[in-house]
């Protein structure tokens, strides 16, 4: 009877070792869908999807099996590749599906998966290898889908006397390419009552492709000298009669230079391009370092 019992028990300390084993090894995918329902011939669509970890004490490496008819696994683009490792530490990490539809395909419904797979490393202990999948529903057909949002409307800092620039992020989630066809822009004094210009544009809006999020400026011509100082701009883009979004808020006019000149543009590129840029500087002081140690041996 005692046997059975310590037998008994040792059963339910393993069971319960295995689940909390599994309960820490938590693996998963969000969100767990793919639904590219607009797609036409040609059109490519992009879609980032996280693999999550609870508990990322090392690396974790993935394999990534695509569960889809044959004729659409050219279509499917994983940015990582079909292995790769999830560093340690992240718990959230980013992959982009990329879908490229052929201009000679067959229109019609596809369906299938993306299966990620872990790969933990061996370290003498049972480990358990866990998956998540990513189901794909596609349908490529000849109808017009228009869907676009606008999150980001943002006037910029300027130089004195230079036109008013707006920062525009667009975010097309149609099927056909979408641009603003007008836009106005009132500039107000620094209490934002009294107006000082008004700019209609009507043209010169960048064309942002299907399935795509872009950012662009807007500059707005105009023949008014703006001086240095803080200033209020009321913004408003246009698709024929229809407000699409709009801003009002605060902007700077800074001194002459002060964005332009030599010493801003080396840090706007440094922001643009960190880590080219820490590279070309890592570089500078190497080279400075050894014309300064040659001229002390010498």
């Amino acid at each position: 009877m005692k046997f059975k019992v310590s037998s008994l028990l040792l059963a339910l300390g393993l069971i319960f070792a295995f689940q909390t084993k599994i309960a820490e090894a938590a693996f998963g995918i969000s969100p767990p869908f793919l639904n590219a329902t607009y797609l036409v011939k040609g059109a490519e669509y992009t879609q980032t999807v996280y693999l999550i970890q609870d508990q990322p004490t090392s690396d974790l490496g993935i394999k990534a099996n695509l569960e889809i008819p044959e004729k659409i696994k050219p279509w499917i683009v994983i940015d990582q590749g079909p292995e790769f490792i999830i560093p340690q530490g992240i718990k959230q990490f980013p992959v982009k599906i990329t879908i490229k539809v052929p201009n000679d395909t067959e229109l019609g419904i596809y369906n299938g998966n993306i299966s990620f797979t872990t790969k933990p490393s061996q370290t003498g202990q049972v480990t358990i290898a866990l998956g998540a999948q990513l189901i794909l529903n596609l349908r490529v057909g000849d109808e017009i889908y228009e869907n676009f949002n606008v999150p980001i409307i943002k006037p910029l800092d300027i130089e004195e006397g230079w036109n008013p620039k707006v920062l525009v992020r667009l975010n097309n989630l149609g099927n056909v390419p979408e641009a603003f066809t007008g836009a106005t822009y009132e500039l107000l004094d620094k209490y934002g009552s009294v107006r000082l210009a008004y700019i209609q544009k009507t043209n010169g809006f960048p064309e942002v492709p299907a399935f795509k999020e872009e950012e662009f400026v807007v500059e707005f011509p105009i023949d008014f000298y703006v001086g240095v100082g803080q200033y209020w701009a009321n913004v408003a883009f246009y698709k024929g009669d229809t407000l699409i979004a709009s801003q009002k808020t605060v902007f700077n006019v800074l001194k002459a230079g002060t964005l332009n000149g030599p010493v801003a543009r080396l840090l706007n590129y440094i922001k643009r391009h960190e880590v080219y840029a820490y590279g070309i500087l890592a570089l500078v002081v190497l080279l400075l370092i050894f014309i300064f140690k040659k001229r002390r041996r010498k």
